[in-house]
């Protein structure tokens, strides 16, 4: 049942759809309600999100409704409790066609759910009784959420400690924290998160501005590409025609606004791998500067025909470009050639156009994550454009040597790796009574998992997962069954700025989330779940 009204933070923007007025009620079309929540944790900054109708609710869950008139009307709006009698929220409530109205009406309050379980209403009605439009929601029990076989209740092993986390995870929030095993093809694409009160801005631009800074400039004698900067060991990615016959070149980092590129300084790199079948290379900025922006590798398996890509180059020198485009089509094991070799790789074929000084830069998802390497076009034909996909260059980053024109092997003279051919190594100490391991999945020196054994039986049913380097998880995976298909993927949110842990939960284990969970307090259970 609704506590009303109680004090919360203000109002922050308006997010969701509205909800679509019920069939066959009179003048049904006259005014549409919306039902908002806000997290637990509050904050004046706070982020408010739609609640679609029918969507599970736990008891503490503040609630706001706001009724929004398409001609002029008069409403009143009844809180139907699943534990009472109903309740008159208003009555004869004017509303001016294209206005919106808020109840509570003072934007500091909010009416706060304390008891009940089971569907509540709210329902706008005109004059005669006759319904309008309602909202929907149902009180579930936040003790022990049950999500399929997927139960969010904190730990019981172990103290819980803030100093206690494991990638900057405190593991004693989740009894199975969230587990995708890295290479697995059954991580789901992650969810964007809800779009924030400030003034919107295209995808491109936000995919640019978090990006550019991580594309540089790569200068091999006359001969100019672009490059996307993989780890702060200065690590990056390019094409292998972009850095041919050369040992070293020159990289350049994106100028700030109103300093010339000519002015910019110039750092040496070295040619550390090259791949001339795929047409990849990698090269190694020499004391490259600290808090460098990187590209983070997106999911192979998550790309799809249609979707809207970005590219970042420096087309016949016009430094830093940008474009958008569409995916046309994946095509696997593709053949091409050039003036000099025979090439194959997978390939993604996009009609974002590539010129002369593209080459090397990065193919960027609606995310900014890179899914391929812009690297050549059909000369004969227009909008044939293709990028080396990013499963060739996680490859490439796993090789221990070159790998030549006529498909020959050439080992790399460096000093043999300490770890094991898996990357993985067992950890000596336990972490909050927990046995965990950390896996380095692309030789680097640097772990990009970290294995949790949850349930004690000697194997990790959880994963962290460290995406940009920093050695913070970027989210986690659950994997119960320990079959190596997660039950749920936690996308942890920046909480500086206020963003929520997105839980995605896949309890068919078919790759495909079935319900999303929001967590704004940050305690391991999501405070709204609806179906995906």
């Amino acid at each position: 049942m609704l506590r009303f009204p109680v004090l919360a933070a203000a109002l922050a923007a308006l997010l969701g759809g509205w909800l679509v007025p019920i069939a066959g009620a009179s003048a049904a079309d006259q005014v549409e309600l919306r039902l908002i929540t806000q997290p637990k944790s509050g904050g004046n900054d706070a982020r408010s999100i739609a609640i679609d109708s029918g969507d599970p609710v736990t008891i503490g869950t503040q609630l706001a409704l706001t009724v929004k008139a398409n001609a002029d009307v008069t409403v009143n709006i009844r809180y139907v409790p699943s534990d009472g009698a109903p309740t008159l929220l208003a009555q004869a409530l004017h509303i001016k066609a294209g206005e919106t109205k808020r109840l509570p009406d003072d934007g500091g309050n909010w009416y706060k759910i304390t008891t009940g379980s089971g569907e509540e209403q709210m329902i706008a009605e005109d004059a005669s009784g006759a319904v309008l439009a309602k909202a929907t929601y149902r009180i579930v029990d936040s003790s022990s959420l049950q999500i399929g076989n997927l139960t969010t209740t904190a730990s019981s092993q172990g103290n819980s400690s803030s100093s206690d986390k494991l990638g900057g995870v405190d593991l004693g929030n989740y009894q199975q924290t969230p587990d995708v095993v890295a290479q697995s093809s059954a991580v789901a694409k992650t969810l964007e998160q809800a779009p924030s009160t400030a003034t919107s801005r295209s995808i491109g631009s936000d995919v640019f501005k978090k990006v550019a800074s991580g594309v540089v400039l790569v200068v091999n004698g006359d001969f100019i590409g672009a490059g996307a900067i993989l780890n702060q060991d200065g690590l990056v990615i390019t094409n292998h025609h972009v850095v041919a016959g050369a040992d070293t070149v020159s990289v350049i980092f994106m100028p700030p606004s109103g300093v010339a590129v000519e002015d910019s300084k110039a750092y040496d790199a070295a040619v550390e791998r090259i791949d001339v079948i795929a047409d990849l290379a990698l090269i190694r900025i020499k004391n490259p500067p600290e808090n460098m922006t990187l590209v983070t590798l997106g999911d192979p398996s998550a790309v799809e025909v249609g979707e809207e890509v970005n590219a970042i180059g420096h087309p016949h020198g016009e430094f830093w470009s940008y474009t958008r485009g569409y995916v046309s089509q994946i095509r696997p094991k593709y053949d091409w050639n050039d003036s000099h070799y025979d090439h194959q790789a997978d390939v993604i074929q996009t009609q974002t156009p590539i010129n002369p000084g593209n080459s090397g830069g990065p193919l960027l998802d609606d995310q900014g994550k890179l899914i391929g390497i812009n690297s050549f076009v059909d000369p004969d034909a227009q909008g044939l454009n293709y990028a080396v996909s990013v499963d060739e260059v996680t490859r490439v980053m796993q090789m221990t040597g070159d790998r030549l024109a006529d498909g020959s092997q050439v080992e790399a003279n460096s000093t043999p790796s300490t770890q094991s051919d898996t990357g993985k190594i067992e950890v000596s100490q336990s972490t909050k009574g927990y046995k965990t391991w950390e896996y380095d999945d692309n030789h680097d020196g640097k772990t990009d998992r970290w294995g949790v054994d949850m349930d004690g039986d000697g194997k990790p049913d959880l994963y962290l997962v460290d995406q940009d380097g920093d050695g913070k998880a970027d989210y986690a995976l659950v994997d119960r069954n320990e079959n190596g298909k997660p039950e749920a993927k936690i996308i942890y949110g920046d909480r500086s700025k206020n963003e929520c842990d997105v839980w995605e939960i896949d309890e068919n284990e078919d790759g495909k989330p079935e319900s999303i969970g929001m967590d704004y307090d940050y305690d391991g259970k999501p405070d709204v779940v609806r179906p995906e």
